[in-house]
């Protein structure tokens, strides 16, 4: 036993007695006792909650986009301005404190040695500034083109320019209609050669302007010019022959002419157009009478009587040319009918009298 005693101490004589040695010596202590086994659960939640409150932190500084290869959310492109960013606060590191040298309760947690990690403190939220735009890069201005040279202005002649006014009539009818205005007022002035040219270049602009021929022939007829009213007759009824007032009044022009075949051929032409006429029917008898055709007179008559049974002097025209034919019993009725249409003038009447003799 006395052996044993003396090499201890020679042992630990040989050791070095310096500070290094003694805090060695205090840094050797006993481990604690093993944790609960209803406690073990808790040492890996607490490894995965340190990484998550660090994201949180970073999240809040907003460097968690960057580290994640993710882009901020987009925002709209504004005008280049320089904007000064300022710089966000580092998060505040960790605070590591030396644990007091106590023994450790059993069932206690520690990490590490000598360490403990506390809790955070929590960073301050930072409005994110908006990203500086960069400036665009001018672009280019585009080749100048050649400006065309306007054309000079016409010279202005000197003193006072007189603008002519021409009324741009569209239709044959309304430069008649502006002729016949002018032949009125012409008329109206007393000046009846010029509005009786006027007419005329009515006419010329349109030949069925009946308003114009018509008073072309009134103003003929009144200055006896007879052969040029024939002619406006003429060149209306070639026109329109349909006008029976034309051809009818050609025909007794004609008959005072002592042309009583033409005054025929003239109510011929236009009969197709007068069979409801009376006296355009009784005018033709009497031209056949004249000519001697006392069948086709009677049978004019005929037509004109049917059309105005109380007019005497179709019964009259009758009732010679059926004389003359030879049809006398035929005649003396008629005669006595047209005596009884009250309607004869005192000559007729005298004449159909005459004949019943």
């Amino acid at each position: 036993m006395s052996l044993i005693n003396d090499m201890l101490r020679n042992i630990e004589a040989k050791r070095p007695d310096d500070p290094a040695r003694q805090n060695l010596q205090r840094e050797i202590r006993s481990l604690p006792a093993a944790p609960h086994a209803g406690r073990r659960w808790l040492v890996p939640l607490v490894l995965c909650a340190v990484p998550v409150l660090g994201a949180v932190a970073l999240h809040a500084n907003g460097q968690l986009f960057p580290l994640l290869g993710l882009g901020a959310e987009p925002v709209a492109v504004l005008p280049a301005t320089p904007v000064v960013v300022p710089t966000p606060p580092a998060p505040p590191p960790a605070v590591v404190v030396p644990v007091e040298e106590k023994p450790l309760p059993d069932g206690d947690l520690r990490l590490a040695p000598n360490l403990a990690v506390l809790p955070l403190p929590a960073a301050p939220v930072l409005a994110v500034p908006d990203p500086v735009v960069p400036a665009p890069s001018p672009k280019p201005e585009p080749a100048s083109l050649p400006v065309p040279q306007a054309a000079p202005a016409p010279a202005v002649p000197a003193g006072p320019v007189k603008i002519e006014k021409s009324l741009v009539l569209a239709t044959p009818r309304d430069r008649a209609e502006a002729e016949y205005r002018k032949a009125e007022n012409a008329f109206a002035g007393g000046r009846s050669a010029e509005g009786i040219e006027g007419l005329r270049a009515a006419l010329r602009q349109d030949p069925g302007y009946v308003q114009a021929r018509q008073m072309l022939l009134r103003q003929l007829l009144d200055l006896r010019k007879i052969d040029e009213a024939m002619t406006i007759l003429q060149d209306g009824l070639e026109v329109q022959p349909a006008q029976t007032g034309w051809a009818m009044s050609l025909a007794r022009l004609q008959l005072e002419q002592h042309d009583v075949a033409a005054a025929d051929r003239t109510l011929a032409k236009s009969q197709v157009y007068a069979e409801a006429s009376a006296d355009y029917a009784g005018f033709q008898g009497h031209l056949k009478s004249r000519l001697g055709a006392n069948r086709a007179a009677v049978t004019h008559y005929q037509r004109a009587a049917r059309l105005a049974p109380n007019e005497g002097r179709w019964w009259l025209g009758m009732g010679l040319a059926q004389e003359a034919d030879g049809r006398a019993a035929e005649a003396r009725e008629s005669l006595r009918r047209a005596i009884a249409t009250g309607t004869l003038s005192v000559e007729l009447s005298a004449v159909a009298e005459q004949h019943l003799r």
